[in-house]
């Protein structure tokens, strides 16, 4: 039949003659579809519809018989996104196929579970072994999420992960702000808090993980919007920092959290940041931050009036993160990069608080500064060396997919002169290319 060979023909020419993605696709023909709604609905069909009816269905059982086993596993994992309109790459779902539970994220699932467990325990009020089992259940539970459910986590990749532990951890705190808003200088809200927190981080990681699922965004997406996630509530905490009232506190801090997320998901989707690069940025604004606290730290004596202070150290935060998000720019920086910038930022300032030990300096500014002086220099001289290099490669054309060659470029105007002097008697091609000294000499080596 004639209708059977423009997909055989075009799955073959995709180095496969038949596989999930083709067999979905011709699962869902238009014309196979319209019949088939009538078969549903118990229409009748007319002769060419039948025959057309039983022929598609002859030809979709063969279809299916000859998939690979792992095209057929594929299919039936991807199939539900396809349904609903979404596209799976190959990487992606490579990268769910290799994917693998890792002792950080055992131990995410465990302490999560636990904190669920320990917050329905004091809310319950429970006491006996009840107060010791609860806890631990919720997080075997937790720990069992994978397989209890195992079609929500079909297509997981490490990305999803993070998006949903940084959901849970984000969620947990700003279920305590709104706790704190609500219940505000109440002494009789801890229950509140911590079920607005177990509410808060269950419903948000939920909400991350079939966000990340949908949209499948980049790694440096999701740090972005972490980085603005803990960015926001520590401004909303320093503007409210000298109102004695937790009502305003909560709310504020809350407020800055949503604020965050919206501002860090504005910010992913103007640029296309990497992880390593969003790595670099946040070492950097933490170290604005020290260096703002070491500014105040001699007139900030933790009473009410200079608790104002705290705008400096939070306004710092902000020009930080600002500052590397323009010099990040063009960086491109890998994961290792940026998390070596990120580990040897916080090396220099250990040392920095060694140095100072030994001095043993009175003033509270010379214990923040030097540090944070110091990790500012390794930050930005670590930064300049990575983005040259990057950058560098780039104009080389090194890449994944083309070969490597290197461009040279040397000026010698002294050459000019030179070439001045030498005498021609007879001008030839020849002799001049010999004798000649080059002003512009350009080499390129594949």
């Amino acid at each position: 039949m004639l209708f059977l060979l423009g997909p055989a023909t075009a799955a073959y020419s995709q180095g496969k003659l038949y596989t999930a993605r083709g067999y979905w696709e011709e699962s869902r023909n238009s014309t196979y579809q319209s019949i088939q709604k009538k078969v549903d609905i118990g229409d009748s069909l007319t002769d060419n519809e039948k025959n057309y009816y039983q022929d598609y269905q002859a030809f979709l059982k063969t279809y299916f018989q000859r998939l690979p086993s792992d095209e057929k596993e594929d299919y039936e994992r991807l199939k539900g996104f396809w349904n609903n309109g979404q596209v799976v790459d190959a990487e992606k779902q490579e990268e769910a196929k290799s994917f693998e539970w890792r002792g950080r994220d055992r131990l995410s699932n465990a302490f999560y579970g636990i904190y669920y467990g320990a917050s329905i325990v004091s809310i319950g009020e429970m006491t006996g072994p009840a107060a010791a089992a609860v806890p631990l259940i919720t997080g075997g539970l937790w720990m069992l999420g994978p397989v209890i459910n195992s079609k929500k986590f079909t297509s997981v990749t490490r990305n999803t992960i993070r998006a949903s532990s940084t959901g849970k951890l984000l969620g947990l705190g700003y279920g305590i702000a709104l706790g704190m808003a609500v219940s505000g200088n109440s002494t009789d809200n801890s229950k509140l808090i911590l079920g607005l927190s177990t509410a808060g981080s269950i419903a948000l990681g939920e909400v991350a993980f079939y966000a990340q699922e949908k949209h499948n965004y980049s790694r440096g997406h999701i740090e972005m919007m972490r980085h603005y996630g803990f960015l926001g509530p520590w401004i909303g905490f320093a503007t409210t920092a000298t109102i004695n009232d937790k009502n305003a506190s909560g709310a504020a801090i809350l407020a800055g959290g949503i604020a965050g997320l919206v501002i860090g998901n504005g910010v992913a989707n103007k640029y296309n940041y990497t992880g390593g690069d969003v790595d670099a940025i946040s070492s950097l604004a933490l170290i604005t931050t020290g260096i703002g606290f070491a500014t105040v730290s001699e007139t900030l004596n933790g009473t009410v009036d200079n608790l104002s202070l705290f705008m400096i150290p939070a306004a710092t935060s902000i020009a930080g993160t600002l500052w590397a998000q323009q010099s990040i720019r063009g960086a491109q920086l890998t994961d290792k990069q940026g998390s070596t910038i990120n580990l040897s930022t916080a090396g220099t300032a250990l040392v920095g608080v060694g140095i100072v030990s030994l001095l043993q300096p009175k003033s509270g500014a010379v214990w923040l500064g030097v540090p944070s002086g110091l990790a500012l220099i390794t930050h930005q001289l670590l930064l300049h060396k990575y983005k040259t290099e990057n950058l560098q490669l780039k104009l080389q054309g090194s890449n994944h997919k083309k070969g490597r060659y290197n461009v040279a470029l040397k000026i010698t105007p002294e050459s000019y002169f030179l070439n001045k002097q030498i005498p021609v008697k007879e001008y030839s091609p020849q002799m001049v290319s010999r004798i000649n000294n080059p002003v512009f000499n350009l080499t390129i080596t594949f």
